[in-house]
């Protein structure tokens, strides 16, 4: 096991052992046995944990992780959400569980909320909001969202951060980092998936989540994308009230797009809602390559039979007009059943591993392929053939952009609103449209002329660059100093318990050599004595029976007994 003391992750050791804890009376004893983590906490623990109870493994892994995560706060539940993107790293049951992943917390004090006004302002909280209401609207693990009135009279709606929240992440990801690099050591099957790169895009993710005045430029340009669709409402900015921890916006109501019986009473016509849910965000890929990458229900209010708000724009996705063109063309295809292009078009999308086996990708592609598009399209969900097309590439080693994975997510999300609205609802038919429109777009000629002037240019900048990388390597050459690096995959591992090993064995060798060496003391009867014994021989045995302790105690906690 690592040195606890060496790490930085261990800076809050106990913060470390109540996640071991909590993870261990979840049931995923074995998983941290593996990781070598089980030392940290008690044996008693350590043996229930073995044995974990019948009902919790009744519930099954997925449950029991979502339960874990959310009582293991905050950034751990956010963690679980980006997860729940990623059907190229867990199966379809983790990914319906973590997608239940809420992250409703009790309200923060309403003092905490006026400090925060004061500290991001330098100013009394009622100098910039003389009305404040003290029961907040919603609480999350982030932030909580209150209703407000600025100095100048305007209803806005205030989100403020949660105090300290900034310093329970920055713990958690340094942990986070930490387990990763453990996974992906004693782990092998887990460094296909690159734990340690998926914490670090959690960690780049969460980090932007925290910065309100980057949420707020999304906001403003999700804002000028619809200034002309009157369909969509998205709450403008009040840039002076605005701080990068404190939010401030127009004030929304409306009814939450997923009380189905509440839309009905209200005289809502609940399949029209959902074309428009659908028609609003393939708007959003296709026209302006932005889109909301968080679309649970808590998120979308319905305003009137033709209009619907969005709110919390911390997570956004982008899609560069290649990478559009490219899903365009896969919907098409979709529809088209055009198997072929399918595959070739998820070749394109990916980036290929040297070594892959592309007939054996195309042809378990058209398996895959087969297996939905051979039912009428009113019996296919859209978004489980996306993430099973995610699951197949990643199979082969294929790497997908993460927008596509979030992309995907999103679709997943969204199928399941628009059904909820209208079981009916068919998202591929609802998108051929807009796909169809994005894949002429990218053959107009101005299109055309401004790809083949990119294209012209990389090369030539390819030729221009090209006699600089030559003479660089010939130099290397000439004098004597082109490196060729060798990486040993997966030597490490047993290079460190050659290690660990060994050491021991001087450790006991030491400890054998001071029992044998105290013993021909004691018989000889040299040098002063103790109680009728050489004192020299009863201090060599003390010091061997506290080396042996120690030795059986390491042996103890790193559980290999």
């Amino acid at each position: 096991m690592i040195p606890v003391r060496l790490h930085l992750a261990y800076k809050n050791i106990k913060r470390l052992r109540d996640i071991v804890s909590i993870l261990v009376k979840h049931g995923f004893y074995p998983v941290l046995e593996s990781m070598h983590l089980t030392g940290l906490i008690s044996m008693p623990r350590r043996i229930i944990g073995k044995k974990m109870g019948v009902g919790k493994e009744a519930l099954g892994a997925a449950i029991r992780l979502r339960l874990a995560l959310e009582e293991l706060g905050p950034t751990f539940v956010k963690f679980g959400q980006i997860l729940s993107t990623r059907p190229d790293v867990i199966s379809e049951e983790f990914i319906t569980e973590l997608l239940k992943l809420q992250d409703e917390v009790p309200p923060f004090p309403f003092e905490d909320v006026l400090d925060t006004v004061e500290k991001e302002f330098k100013k009394p909280a009622r100098e910039i909001f003389p009305s404040i209401e003290k029961i907040p609207v919603a609480a999350a693990s982030i932030a909580q969202v209150h209703r407000a009135t600025t100095a100048s009279g305007s209803e806005v709606m205030i989100k403020v951060q949660r105090p300290g929240i900034e310093e329970i992440i920055n713990t958690d990801l340094a942990i986070l980092k930490y387990l990763a690099r453990l996974m992906a050591k004693y782990m092998p099957e887990a460094r296909i998936h690159d734990p340690a790169g998926m914490v670090e895009e959690f960690s780049r993710v969460i980090r932007k989540e925290m910065d309100f005045t980057l949420e707020a430029s999304y906001m403003e340009k999700f804002r000028a994308n619809f200034a002309h669709e009157k369909r969509i409402e998205i709450p403008g900015v009040y840039w002076e009230y605005t701080r990068k921890r404190l939010l401030t916006m127009d004030r929304v109501s409306g009814i939450k797009i997923d009380n189905v019986s509440r839309l009905r009473e209200e005289g809502i016509d609940t399949k029209k809602l959902a074309s428009l849910l659908v028609e609003i965000f393939f708007t959003q890929v296709f026209d302006y390559g932005l889109f909301h990458g968080d679309l649970h229900a808590g998120n979308i209010f319905v305003i009137n039979q033709e209009k619907i708000a969005l709110l919390d724009f911390g997570i956004v996705g982008r899609m560069e007009d290649e990478l559009k063109g490219h899903v365009a063309e896969m919907f098409l295809d979709i529809l088209n059943e055009d198997f072929k292009r399918l595959t070739n078009l998820y070749l394109k999308m990916g980036v290929l591993p040297e070594d892959i086996d592309e007939e054996a990708f195309s042809r378990d592609y058209y398996d895959l392929a087969v297996h939905y598009l051979g039912r009428p399209l009113s019996h296919i969900r859209i978004g489980d053939l996306f993430m099973d097309h995610i699951r197949l590439i990643s199979r082969y080693n294929i790497k997908i952009p993460r927008d596509i994975l979030l992309f995907s997510k999103c679709i997943l999300e969204l199928e399941g609103l628009a059904r909820h609205l209208y079981p009916d609802a068919d998202l591929i038919k609802e998108c051929e449209p807009f796909a169809a429109k994005a894949v002429r777009r990218r053959l107009l000629p101005e299109a055309v002329i401004s790809e083949g002037i990119s294209t012209v240019n990389e090369y030539r900048d390819l030729v221009e660059n090209m006699p600089g990388y030559t003479r660089k390597i010939l130099k290397k050459i000439l004098s004597d100093n082109l490196a060729i690096e060798f990486i040993h995959r997966g030597l490490e591992d047993l290079v460190g318990e050659m290690d660990r090993s060994s050491n021991r064995l001087t450790f006991a060798i030491i400890m054998a050599a001071m029992v044998i060496g105290s013993s021909l003391v004691i018989a000889s009867e040299a040098g002063p004595s103790v109680m009728g014994y050489p004192a020299l021989g009863i201090v060599g045995f003390m010091i061997a029976a506290i080396l042996g302790l120690g030795l059986a105690f390491q042996i103890l906690r790193s559980g290999k007994f």
